[in-house]
């Protein structure tokens, strides 16, 4: 079984994390730079994952320098549970992490981008 097909399987089990709860707030959008081990390891499809399952809006993308960026739409208190989540994996080792607050889109979902 190759290695996205055993990711698929974990997260698409009824057993999925357990999220807290979460305020409402006010609704933000950051672009996020990922930097360190995050590519080749399962990093997008763990932040399409959570950013789905939070129901956070945007999309993650792997850039050519090897880092991951994203653009996440949602609550800070989400957002902030989305990076926290991304540290814990052991999987991936992020050095930096580097976000800027951007204009909200007017979008519905969350995906890979090419």
């Amino acid at each position: 079984m190759n290695f996205f097909k055993k990711l698929q399987k974990q997260f698409n089990s009824p057993q999925r994390k357990k999220l807290p709860s979460f305020s409402d707030g006010s609704i933000l959008r950051y672009r996020i730079r990922f930097e360190g081990i995050v590519q080749g390891v399962g990093f997008r499809y763990e932040v399409y994952q959570i950013a789905t399952q939070l129901k956070l809006t945007g999309w993650v993308r792997n850039e050519m320098d090897g880092s991951v960026l994203c653009e996440v739409q949602g609550t800070k208190e989400k957002i902030e549970y989305l990076i926290n989540h991304l540290y814990q994996v052991p999987r991936f080792q992020i050095d930096s992490v580097s976000e800027k607050e951007i204009p909200l889109k007017n979008e519905s979902s969350f995906h890979m981008a090419n």
